[in-house]
């Protein structure tokens, strides 16, 4: 609860259920290396911006999204668990670096049954990255099922400056 604070809100980047990123098959996101946040287990291919700002990168193998809210929180969409071998197959984005966008704007959409069939994790991590936790105070984060681009799957407190 955040008493008189108000927290930020991140929504779901996809369609699916919340888990919490110390349950994903990777020790780079369970151990938080790259950040700290929530991962999805998608039921449909829709990716979208959990957060409104500026799309700061998107991975040359269309399998990663940054974007950096105007607060300037950047908050990473990992689509899937070793979708790098796919080498951009069965991505397609919706936006570029430098675009603007709004919480819940399409920003990919991805073909779960091909990484299916590659033998490949669905499950996709949305982090806060490393970076911008230092500017956090605190982070809650909201398992369960969630709506890309409505349900709040964190909520964080940044630092008073």
């Amino acid at each position: 609860m955040f008493f008189n604070e108000k927290g930020e809100e991140i929504l779901a980047a996809l369609s699916g259920n919340v888990i919490s990123i110390t349950d994903v098959e990777s020790p780079i996101f369970a151990g938080k290396v790259v950040g700290d946040g929530v991962a999805i287990v998608p039921y449909d291919g829709l990716a979208v911006a959990p957060i409104s700002g500026v799309v700061s990168f998107v991975g040359e193998q269309k399998h990663t999204y940054g974007i950096t809210g105007f607060d300037g929180t950047e908050v990473l969409i990992h689509l899937g668990i070793g979708t790098v071998e796919l080498k951009g197959e069965g991505f397609t984005p919706y936006v570029q670096k430098g675009d603007r966008v709004n919480a819940g704007d399409p920003i990919c959409n991805v073909n779960w049954n091909l990484v299916k069939e590659r033998n490949l994790d669905i499950t996709s991590p949305v982090v806060i990255t490393s970076g911008s936790m230092e500017k956090i105070k605190r982070l809650t984060v909201l398992q369960g099922l969630a709506q890309a681009g409505k349900t709040a799957c964190m909520r964080y407190v940044p630092v008073k400056k």
